[in-house]
């Protein structure tokens, strides 16, 4: 497991363009960030001095470079009254291709995204460094139409939900990296997916953010608080490769968010973070949860400090959501008969005697990769027990979990 940053491409060797708020435009020098970026070209190096920048469909050219000097705001805001078919649209920044973000503010209101980048050709390279990107909402554009009781296709159930501040998607083979970055938005912070059928011949796609930052407010398009919060989303649409997401050392307000049957491989060292999976910011409505975690219980979030991997030294196979317990140098299948002190935790996968394999031993899992679990409706604050067999029970007398919110169970290890 990776943590940092790989090796990037080098882009050709280009100009040092600049863009001042106060500047008189000539070859080089530009007053305005759309202008500049209509005579970029890959190599490129924008340098965009101080000020608020009031723009919006900023589309970077491959391989270009926008670097703040001081404190540099990138401010993409359509009117209230703007109609579905702009708003849905429209971001801030567009960057589809190799190119790098430095030093920068970027926020977006009543439109798509602070930056939306998707649609590369695959095997492309981004590095973003020591930015902020806020989404600000569309609830004015929401509360405009609902005032004036506008009809489809510009009515209110046709405003974009899925307000994120970083909206990504990923082919075969790009790298996206970020370091010391802040992301804030109503409902998404960051927000990433792959995409169907890949390139196969350019592998997987990799995602790394370091020491980031991300704040969902939890919050509808009306102000309702939706019950959760949704920093992190993540959403697979069949790539059929083993596209890997790295989220080190990152502050997260709130829950590692999964649309649909994950394909991804994602490691996490945030402890104590809770999952979900539900379709949060499906781009018109929000859904329910479903049950989208047993369509795929081999996958799981790895956490270095909250997954264990030990050998079997029982006699017994221990199976995919078993207990687990200490045992001898390693472990063995828990049951009911065995005291509490000696439990360690969920096993991730079966575990035959004499193997070694992944156990979850503390922090936070979702029911559905309890063994017994997943058919019980279980309430928040109820105890988790053993059975006779190595399975989960509710049982308030032998307490060695805790159901918490939106079904994820807290590990207690003893």
């Amino acid at each position: 497991m990776l943590f940092t940053l790989g090796a990037l491409s080098t882009f050709a060797q280009g100009r040092i363009l600049s863009v001042r708020k106060d500047a008189i435009s000539n070859d080089s020098v530009f007053n305005c960030i759309a202008d500049v970026l209509k005579v970029a070209r890959s190599g490129d190096e924008i340098n965009i001095y101080e000020g608020i920048y009031h723009e919006q469909g900023l589309m970077v050219p491959d391989g270009v470079t926008l670097t703040g000097i001081g404190s540099v705001t990138i401010a993409g805001e359509l009117p209230a009254d703007v109609s579905t078919e702009v708003s849905d649209n429209t971001s801030t920044i567009d960057l589809f291709h190799n190119g790098n973000l430095r030093n920068l503010t970027v926020t977006a209101r009543n439109m798509r995204y602070p930056v939306h980048s998707d649609f590369s050709k695959g095997n492309t390279v981004q590095k973003i460094e020591n930015c902020r990107f806020i989404h600000y909402g569309n609830h004015e554009m929401y509360q405009c139409r609902l005032s004036n009781n506008v009809a489809s296709p510009n009515g209110v159930n046709d405003v974009f939900r899925a307000q994120s501040a970083w909206g990504g998607g990923t082919k075969a083979g790009d790298k996206r990296y970020f370091s010391n970055c802040y992301f804030e938005s109503p409902v998404r912070a960051f927000s990433v997916h792959n995409n169907v059928d890949f390139h196969l011949t350019y592998g997987a796609s990799y995602t790394s953010l370091e020491n980031c930052v991300m704040i969902s407010h939890g919050s509808d398009l009306n102000g309702d608080k939706l019950g959760f919060t949704v920093p992190v989303h993540i959403q697979s649409l069949q790539s059929n490769s083993p596209d890997k997401i790295i989220l080190k050392d990152c502050d997260i307000n709130g829950y590692l968010c999964f649309q649909n049957a994950p394909t991804f491989e994602v490691f996490c060292n945030t402890p104590g973070l809770k999952t979900i999976f539900n379709t949060a910011g499906a781009s018109k409505q929000m859904k329910p949860l479903t049950g989208q975690a047993k369509q795929n219980l081999s996958f799981y979030v790895q956490n270095p400090s909250e997954i264990i991997n030990q050998k079997n030294e029982g006699k017994q196979i221990i199976h995919r959501g078993q207990a687990v317990k200490r045992h001898k140098r390693g472990i063995a299948l828990m049951t009911s008969c065995d005291r509490e002190n000696r439990f360690l935790g969920v096993a991730l996968q079966d575990i035959e005697p004499g193997n070694n394999g992944d156990v979850k031993s503390r922090g936070y899992l979702l029911s559905d990769y309890f063994r017994g679990l997943e058919s019980v409706q279980s309430h928040e604050g109820q105890a988790i027990g053993v059975d006779e067999h190595g399975n989960f029970r509710i049982n308030n007398q032998r307490k060695i979990g805790e159901v918490s919110v939106h079904q994820n169970i807290l590990i207690y290890n003893k």
